[in-house]
């Protein structure tokens, strides 16, 4: 097939231009996209696994609340996705404000071809050749231009389209702040949880182990006959619901580390452990000193949504404007420089200056259904706004009303479970422990580990209750700026805020939002909008 790749040497220059378009045409044509294979699925897989956890600072040693809020800003994926979303948007907004400059345009090229450009003339009155066969311009020449173009109209539509790029940006940095606020309260109730799980581990295997034990026994009993048959079953019936119920209770507390690792981005099968002071009790739930409608003042302020949907406002008011623009004619001023090697020129460099009027007619005919379109967009971002309110102060509400609860939960789960430890106490350490049987035994230990796990779900329910507000009123949990943006620095500078607001310091009102820049943030660059 080689063969036909040759071109005769007699085929003309427009026939071999002919016949290479159509090849590459064909070529394009005949391009499918083709499914990932077996092969390169496994790699792309591979090497994805490879990068989840690069880069990370290992753990070296038992996890605090600060280091865990710490280690989810900068490693977990979905707040990272965010942050790459907000660099991309800034990228844009930045992109756009060069539409704002005019056109400067630069070509070069060279012409050849193989004859002559030569021609006669005829009179149109008599119909004789008037001149003879003659060309004007030479087979080979180069040219060159250097023009300024510049359209009011679009600079006007560019203008109103670089802000609503910007306003763009300054969206997606809102949801940055969301996504970060979600993932701090996360992390807490996620936290408390799991320190609950390893506190409670301890507490719960030596209960399961008698449990299982005393199970053990009661199958042997049964199996010789010691007991009655109902008896027998009966008993066994008691324990294998003890032993299910804290079968259970174990897995459910196992679950919640898992949780905590996938939010601070550590692999599933690495274990870590979480600082636990057993002598000092756990901090108390701080609950806000603020009356109702302070808070609800400050999440008006603060809360990101709230900001993202007036942002939205100024995207649909200058799309009005930018519809509205559109029904003027365009108008093109153009400023420019030649070059032409044609040496039959007279001058082979000059000046050019134009203006042009242009507009598209069929335009006019669209124009009254989107203004009407870009207003609806403009109304409907008003809308959205209003309801953003509502729900902001109503979510306050609800949120403040939960911590309320949760708290008169807890209070009620330590007295209870101070009466159940009490008992705890006085059965196994007295003459009726002797009197008792195995199943006897066993259920007032259940007992007692069961008010004391009520008792940390419920500490862990009110720092969730604490985090929901704290996320309801919009708070930041960084600061603007840190000496450096390692995990410990950051554990350090949330910590700082966190006792802040313990102590009644919270932020008065929202500052100014600064422009975007052209700069993707680094993991923990992030500090208070």
């Amino acid at each position: 097939m080689a063969k036909y790749l040759f071109l005769p040497v007699n085929r003309s220059v427009p026939s071999v231009l002919a016949l290479t378009i159509s090849a590459v045409l064909l070529n394009g044509c005949s391009l499918a996209p083709s499914p990932l294979t077996q092969q390169e699925r496994q790699s792309q897989i591979g090497s994805d696994q490879a990068k989840l956890f690069q880069q990370q600072e290992p753990v070296t040693a038992p996890l605090s609340l600060y280091q865990a809020m710490s280690r989810a800003l900068k490693y977990n994926l979905d707040h990272r996705v965010k942050m790459m979303e907000r660099a991309v948007a800034e990228g844009q907004a930045t992109l756009a404000r060069f539409d704002l400059l005019p056109d400067v345009v630069a070509s070069a090229g060279y012409r050849s071809r193989d004859n002559y450009n030569a021609s006669n003339s005829r009179s149109i009155s008599t119909g004789r050749e008037s001149l003879e066969t003659s060309t004007s311009q030479d087979r080979s020449r180069f040219m060159g231009d250097l023009s300024l173009r510049w359209n009011i109209l679009d600079f006007g539509v560019s203008y109103f389209r670089a802000q609503q790029e910007g306003n763009k940006a300054l969206v997606t940095a809102e949801s940055r702040r969301k996504v970060s606020h979600n993932l701090m309260k996360d992390v807490r109730s996620a936290y408390w949880r799991a320190l609950s799980a390893q506190r409670m581990t301890a507490r719960i295997q030596p209960v399961l182990e008698e449990a299982q034990h005393a199970l053990a026994l009661a199958e042997q009993a049964e199996a010789e006959k010691l007991r009655s048959p109902l008896d027998a079953l009966r008993y066994r019936k008691s324990l294998l619901e003890i032993v299910r119920r804290l079968e259970g209770l174990l897995e459910q507390q196992q679950m919640a580390k898992s949780e905590l690792a996938g939010l601070i981005n550590l692999p599933p099968n690495q274990d870590f452990k979480l600082a636990d002071d057993s002598v000092n009790p756990w901090p108390q739930v701080v609950k806000p000193q603020l009356d109702i409608d302070k808070m609800g003042d400050l999440a008006l302020q603060l809360r990101p949504e709230l900001r993202q949907e007036m942002y939205q406002t100024r995207i649909g008011s200058a799309e009005v404007k930018k519809a509205m623009l559109r029904l003027l004619p365009g108008v093109e001023v153009q400023l420019g420089g030649n070059y032409d090697s044609n040496s039959y020129l007279l001058n082979q460099s000059w000046g050019e200056i134009g203006t042009q009027i242009s507009k598209n007619l069929f335009e006019l005919l669209s124009a009254p259904q989107a203004i009407a379109t870009a207003e609806t967009q403009e109304s409907l971002a008003h809308s959205r706004r209003l309801a953003a309110h509502m729900a902001i102060l109503t979510q306050v509400h609800l949120a403040q009303q939960q911590l309320a609860l949760a708290d008169k939960q807890y209070q009620r789960s330590s007295e209870l479970d101070d009466v159940n430890q009490k008992i705890h106490h006085h059965v196994l350490n007295s003459e009726l422990t002797e009197a008792m049987s195995s199943v006897e035994r066993i259920r007032v230990s259940v007992d007692s580990v069961l008010s004391e796990l009520q008792r940390r779900q419920a500490y862990a329910d009110s720092q969730d209750a604490l985090g929901k507000l704290y996320v309801s009123l919009g708070f930041d949990p960084l600061p603007a700026t840190m000496a450096d943006d390692s995990v410990d620095t950051l554990a350090n500078a949330i910590e700082a805020i966190d006792q802040e607001w313990n102590q009644g310091h919270y932020p008065v009102q929202a500052t100014d939002d600064p422009q975007p820049e052209n700069t993707s943030e680094t993991a923990t660059g992030a500090g208070k909008s």
